[in-house]
Formats: structure tokens, sequence, C-alpha cells
């Protein structure tokens, strides 16, 4: 039987109403302009999928995310979006999964004790003309899936530490990030 990996995501756009009569709180409630909360969920080489599976190391490395198990960090250097550093090669991905730690780095197999919750963990892949293109500006805490299915290599895509204050690509402020991620070749149809 082939591996598959699971994935969901959802977002439910909030409205601020204003402070209420008692106090200077404000008050949110989920928007109702818009219709709601949105969502959806998936398989990468589940049933309803053209791949046949992904490939689960058995011990993993830098190029999967977890080594014998644990947790395999990337260091997402301070320079700006225009120089984030290529991450390492994995052929054939077929699910990328990013998170800002809220750390710095300090290690492949362990977090720093210092925070990092200034900068932005900025994740840019190259264009058709090997400019980089920003697809995701996380702060600490938040992740983003990519249910890429063959489309790419994993070192399309590069990383760093951008400034979260100004959000413009900038190098940031604070220093590294280190980085959670997993990471799955694919096998096709």
């Amino acid at each position: 039987m082939a591996d598959k990996v699971r994935f969901s995501v959802s977002a439910t756009p909030i409205e601020d109403v204003g402070a209420s009569q008692e106090g200077s709180v404000s008050t949110f409630i989920a928007a109702s302009e818009c219709y709601g909360t949105v969502g959806g969920s998936g398989e990468v080489a589940g049933s309803s999928d053209t791949l046949t599976g992904i490939t689960i190391e058995g011990t993993g490395g830098a190029n999967d995310g977890y080594l014998s198990s644990a947790r395999y960090y990337l260091s997402a250097t301070q320079v700006a979006e225009s120089s984030a550093v290529l991450i390492t090669d994995l052929a054939a991905t077929g699910f990328v999964y990013f998170k800002h730690t809220g750390f710095e780095y300090s290690s492949t197999s362990a977090l720093s004790a210092t925070a990092n919750t200034t900068d932005m963990l900025s994740i840019q892949t190259n264009s058709a003309s090997n400019e980089r293109v920003t697809i995701a500006r996380l702060y600490a805490g938040e992740a983003i899936v990519l249910p890429v299915r063959l489309g790419c290599t994993l070192n399309e895509f590069a990383i760093c530490s951008s400034d979260g204050v100004a959000m413009d690509g900038t190098v940031g402020t604070q220093g590294t990030i280190a980085v959670e991620f997993l990471a799955f070749a694919a096998t096709g149809p």
C-alpha cells in the first residue's frame, strides 16, 4: 500500500465592529460581508489522486524535515528576500510544509533559547525567468502547506528571515529563524 499525506486548511474572515458601550475594547465577529468560513482538505497520493504514493524515508534528513523520528530544522538566514537561500534538493516533490517556529536557529535538531517573534519567515519560489517570487510571509507560529504533486523540486523554494515590521522583503531585524518543515517526494501516476 502506498504512503500518503493528509492536509486541511480553513480561514474565517473576522470583522472589527468597534468598541462596545460598556468599554473601549473592540468586538470581533465573523464578517457578514462575505460568506463565512472557507476551507478544504485533501490527500496527496490519496484515493482520488493520480499519484501512486509519497516516499516517507526511513530516517530522513535535510531533504525531508525529520531525522530518525525527530524534527530537522532549517535555518532561515537574515537576508533580503532577493537573496533568500535555496533549500536542499528533493526531486519530484509531492508535498511541502513550512512553519515559523518563533525561535532563532540553533541546530538541525534543537531550537535556540532565543525567541524570534519580530521577523517574518519569507518563502520564495523561482519564476520561469529565475526571479524570486514571494509566496508567503509567515509570522511566528504560522504555517503553510503546498500540495505541489510532482510540480517542482524542493530546491526551487528559498527561505529567509525578513523584516516583520516594514513587511517589505528587506533583511530581518532580530536574527535567524528556525524553520520546521516536511517534504515528501511523490511517485508518479
